[in-house]
């Protein structure tokens, strides 16, 4: 059974890798395991405490880092659809005025 130091390491790979990839539903994935997993690697007395600690310092980074990348995608996402509402409204003006023109 592995320690809880290396769960540690392969939750830190782990949300590297779908963090690189931007897969953000392996993100939620993995951050779901974030908790149970500092839990039993802060319980377990085995493990070196600057060890644990930069470990932690790692994936709090990475926590930080996908938090302001899903801040950014939301935004971006946001602005684009402000975007499409704009261009809809556009053309069902332009619909509604052609329409208006074609009346006897």
């Amino acid at each position: 059974m592995p320690n809880a130091l290396e769960s540690l390491d392969r939750l830190i790979n782990a949300f590297r890798e779908a963090l690189s990839q931007d897969d953000w539903e392996t993100l939620g994935q993995v951050s779901q395991s974030v908790q149970p997993t500092v839990s039993a690697v802060v319980a377990d007395e085995r493990n070196d405490r600057d060890e644990l600690e930069q470990r932690l310092q790692t994936l709090q980074q990475l926590m930080d880092d996908a938090a302001r990348r899903a801040t950014e995608s939301r935004d971006t996402a946001a602005r684009e659809l402000r975007g499409m509402n704009q261009n809809r409204n556009a053309l069902q003006t332009y619909a509604n005025v052609r329409a208006r023109g074609r009346r006897p």
